[in-house]
């Protein structure tokens, strides 16, 4: 990863926290609102208790996304995220990737990344409709063929899941269409709290993702994007942002340890 995309990363995760993490959390204030929680967390624990949920909500949904744009612009040129892809699909196989996704959701089948797409491709009728997927990320010059991926958190819900697989299914068949057969297509879960990829634990996603062949899962997800040793990159770019971070919580909320 290049230095001045290293800096561009760090920026903005300091950046995030000074917008995230309030200073002034009145401790008493807090023990009031949350009597039952109190006798458990000291009064760091209880200021990172109230905050911590919106922290990952946003985590997720803003900076997450950036960082991975930010990583695939340092390597590719043409890099989007939100992209909205239009193009034809074949009416046939839009059918049937509905309804691998419908039995996936309901339990009907086992995911098996080779069997769906045998299906699919079988399911041709010659008719094309049109159809649109958004991409969290795409990378149009990825090398093999273009490459989309959802990002998510690592516990989706099923609605998030079949959804996923409804759009890396259709966008693949769309690419087909395209002449691009070579395209790929993943749900990158962007950590995992497992640690080990066999360890990893939800069963929501193991019900609808083939694991082997669909999901990146954390460091995957980062040196996919950003070519090997990036994740472990990433992993010291954070260790500098805590440390500027914890900089700021010792100071006046105006005067924040923020990297030139």
């Amino acid at each position: 990863m290049q230095l001045e995309t290293q800096r561009q990363i760090l920026k903005m995760v300091v950046e995030f926290a000074e917008s995230a993490l309030p200073l002034d959390l009145d401790v008493e204030r807090l023990r009031r609102a949350f009597p039952f929680h109190a006798p458990f967390f000291t009064d760091e624990g209880l200021r990172a208790f109230k905050v911590q949920r919106n922290i990952v909500t946003r985590l997720g949904q803003v900076l997450i996304p950036r960082i991975a744009e930010l990583i695939a612009r340092d390597k590719y040129q043409k890099v989007h995220r939100e992209h909205p892809i239009t193009g034809q699909v074949d009416e046939g196989m839009m059918a049937r990737i509905q309804q691998i996704v419908n039995d996936l959701r309901a339990g009907r089948r086992q995911p098996n990344a080779q069997k769906e797409w045998e299906e699919i491709l079988g399911s041709a009728s010659n008719r094309m409709v049109p159809q649109q997927v958004v991409a969290d990320l795409y990378v149009e010059d990825f090398e093999g063929g273009p490459l989309f991926v959802e990002i998510k958190s690592p516990r989706p819900n099923l609605d998030i899941c079949a959804e996923t697989k409804r759009k890396m299914l259709t966008f693949r068949a769309m690419m087909l269409a395209m002449g691009q057969p070579q395209a790929k297509a993943y749900m990158g879960l962007w950590y995992n709290p497992d640690i080990d990829r066999e360890k990893y634990s939800h069963l929501i996603v193991r019900r609808v993702m083939d694991m082997s062949h669909e999901v990146l899962l954390g460091e995957e997800l980062w040196d996919t994007i950003g070519g090997p040793g990036t994740y472990d990159e990433i992993l010291e770019i954070m260790k500098k942002a805590e440390q500027h971070i914890r900089k700021r919580e010792g100071r006046d909320a105006g005067m924040a340890g923020r990297p030139d």
